[in-house]
């Protein structure tokens, strides 16, 4: 791949709604074919040329691409580097950044020592890291092996390999261990399946951090948590992506 590259890129939709399929292809003529069978528009996408990325959150956090000196006022923050590889996950996407901060902020006001972090598809590996330099116990999940090795390669760039673990699995298919807060950065149809499965963790007092959320598709992530006892804690938005925290929702005692 150059470092500028256009591609075509198809939406196919249905009206009123938000798009429900995005199909990358180098070709024109088979986005051309799924569009007369399907509908929808065809876009051209241009790829920015890669920059090194700085993103700072607050006193808690400092991520870079690289090993670039910092400023003198961020010296004393932690920092983590993530290397622009293969795997999705640089701080850079709302997405992640949403994560960032919710997680900075939950492992901020935590009062658990040594809290559990669980990251499900974890790409890169930026938030199961950046949970473990804050002091969690990480692990992060991904069906990809590519990720996983990625999200490896960073731990070591961190020294990291201590206090953060990952593995390939599949969430929805394989028993989740016990967790003090577990991170999501996924789709909306993979968290709605994911939701039921957490019941033991809402018990248990689990936090859930849902991120990849696009606008319009948040009202249906937060009805579902909620029919299944988990309260919403916190909402958050960036661009047209939506970050939702939620928690344990304590039933109501009945008075005699």
């Amino acid at each position: 791949m150059h470092a500028l590259e256009i591609r075509p890129q198809a939406w196919i939709t249905k009206p009123g709604r938000s798009p429900v399929l995005q199909v990358y292809s180098p070709r024109i003529s088979s986005l051309i074919q799924l569009q007369k069978v399907h509908g929808g528009r065809i876009f051209k996408l241009t790829l920015r040329p890669f920059s090194p990325f700085h993103l700072r959150l607050g006193q808690s956090l400092v991520v870079t691409s690289d090993s670039r000196t910092l400023p003198v006022k961020e010296r004393g923050i932690p920092r983590l580097k993530i290397r622009a590889g293969p795997a999705f996950g640089t701080g850079e996407h709302a997405t992640t950044h949403l994560c960032l901060r919710y997680l900075t902020r939950f492992l901020a006001w935590s009062a658990k020592r040594n809290t559990g972090v669980l990251d499900l598809g974890c790409g890169s590996g930026i938030l199961t890291l950046a949970g473990a330099r804050l002091g969690a116990r990480a692990e992060g999940w991904d069906n990809d092996q590519s990720a996983v090795r990625e999200a490896e390669r960073n731990a070591r760039l961190n020294r990291l390999t201590a206090r953060a673990r990952f593995r390939k699995a599949d969430a929805l298919r394989t028993a989740l261990p016990p967790a003090d807060l577990i991170l999501a950065n996924l789709y909306d149809s993979l968290l709605l399946q994911l939701l039921p499965r957490l019941d033991k963790h809402r018990r248990s007092g689990t936090t859930l951090i849902l991120s990849g959320i696009l606008r319009g598709q948040e009202n249906a992530v937060i009805r579902t948590a909620r029919k299944l006892g988990w309260k919403l804690q916190r909402r958050g938005r960036l661009g047209r992506w939506f970050c939702l925290q939620f928690g344990h929702q304590e039933k109501k005692k009945r008075t005699p």
